[in-house]
């Protein structure tokens, strides 16, 4: 947080009439526990020239802060606000659909609801409104904008909760997934020097865009039969494929909670999972030799792909032509891995998206491309199964 030692000018916190135009953009959310800080606000910045037409008390008085020296630019405002409201007790939703279950805790003697403190968090998000939707030439969708900068910002203050976590030992305290906070995030969007026909612009966002809402109501009973065997199966050491399930659905908790970098290695983590648990099984169904199976399960990831993947295909896999779902894995996952690791690049939130979707579609079309053996047809169905990515 930047700050100066001297109280803002009211005469100079408006910018110059022709003054670069600056979006804010305000997200509210609701974190799922409390965070006991009863009020804070500070300022995110990033140095270089400010902007044109603005000085240090007007940049102070857009961000609701201090005059800020004259060689930053405000990016995001964080506020963190409490307070005691009442509502659904804990359980009360499972006391009533399980009316004859004995283990509840007693319920408070007059049955009014107890106040209970909530965390609210208010994010801004500054922007030049000639980069936007919202300037004539952009042709970037509104909608689609919103969605990325939520994902800059819950990016941002992920990182915030996972130090207030670790500095007090509060585990509890974890990085927000969007299917963790409510599913219509509202935001309101202002502009200043705002035009005289400028009218302040409100809405919502879903931020459960992975939700499906075109699912039936209930789950048919061959589904939960079909699950309940699978976890048996696993348990046994029977469903070799389990572990790339649970490491891709990881890659998409870890891209909707903001965090990239996780979500691209999960990724990649997870077809390397899955390539080594096909050769396992390949081996043992097809009747392959037991004896060359530990030398293609340790050599080199790439090595595998190019040489000893292929061998179980009916088609050719060719890495470098990125028209193919080989191809687009590699460039859009596998590489962009390595350089997260080995260089610490911060992936964006298309990319990691971009990583995601590659990665399905690299699982299917191994699915496809396996040699057709009744042997492995179940391998093959497994793989092509229609999943919503």
């Amino acid at each position: 947080m930047e700050r100066v030692h001297r109280k803002p000018d009211p005469h100079l916190s408006e910018p110059d009439a022709d003054a670069e135009p600056i979006l804010t953009l305000t997200f509210a959310l609701e974190p799922p526990w409390c965070l006991r800080i009863p009020g804070a606000a500070f300022l995110v910045s990033g140095g270089g020239e400010g902007w044109c037409g603005w000085t240090a008390d007007a940049m102070g008085a857009l961000a609701d802060m201090p005059p800020l020296p004259d060689d930053v630019q405000p990016l995001y405002r964080i506020e963190i606000s409490e307070a005691e409201v009442r509502g659904l007790s804990p359980l009360v939703a499972a006391e009533y659909a399980f009316p004859n279950w004995a283990g509840f805790p007693e319920r408070q003697p007059d049955g009014g609801e107890p106040l209970q403190r909530r965390s609210s968090v208010l994010v801004t998000v500054f922007w030049p409104a000639l980069e936007t939707p919202f300037a004539e030439d952009h042709g970037e969708d509104v909608a689609h904008w919103l969605s990325r900068r939520f994902d800059d910002l819950l990016s941002l203050l992920n990182q915030y909760l996972v130090i207030l976590a670790a500095s007090n030992d509060e585990w509890h305290i974890s990085s927000l997934s969007r299917i963790d906070i409510q599913r219509r995030v509202p935001w309101h969007i202002d502009l200043k020097p705002a035009p005289d026909d400028w009218t302040a612009v409100s809405g919502t966002i879903d931020a459960h865009v992975s939700l499906r809402d075109d699912l039936p109501a209930e789950r048919p009973e061959q589904e939960i039969l079909a699950a309940v065997e699978l976890i048996h199966r696993y348990r046994r050491g029977e469903e070799p494929f389990f572990d790339w399930i649970e490491l891709y659905q990881a890659a998409e908790h870890h891209l909707g909670s903001g965090r990239h970098s996780q979500a691209v290695i999960f990724s990649t983590t997870a077809t390397e999972v899955l390539i080594n648990t096909l050769f396992r099984v390949a081996w043992a169904v097809l009747d392959l030799d037991q004896e060359r199976l530990p030398g293609v399960l340790d050599c080199g990831f790439k090595n595998q792909l190019t040489v000893h993947l292929p061998r179980l295909l009916d088609e050719e896999l060719d890495l470098s032509d990125v028209e193919t779902p080989p191809g687009r894995w590699y460039r859009d996952c596998y590489l962009l891995r390595n350089q997260i690791v080995h260089n610490g690049l911060k992936p964006s939130a298309p990319q990691a998206m971009d990583a995601k979707l590659a990665t399905r579609k690299f699982a299917g079309w191994i699915g496809a491309a396996l040699t057709p053996d009744p042997r492995i047809v179940g391998v093959k169905e497994f793989l092509q199964a229609p999943k919503r990515s």
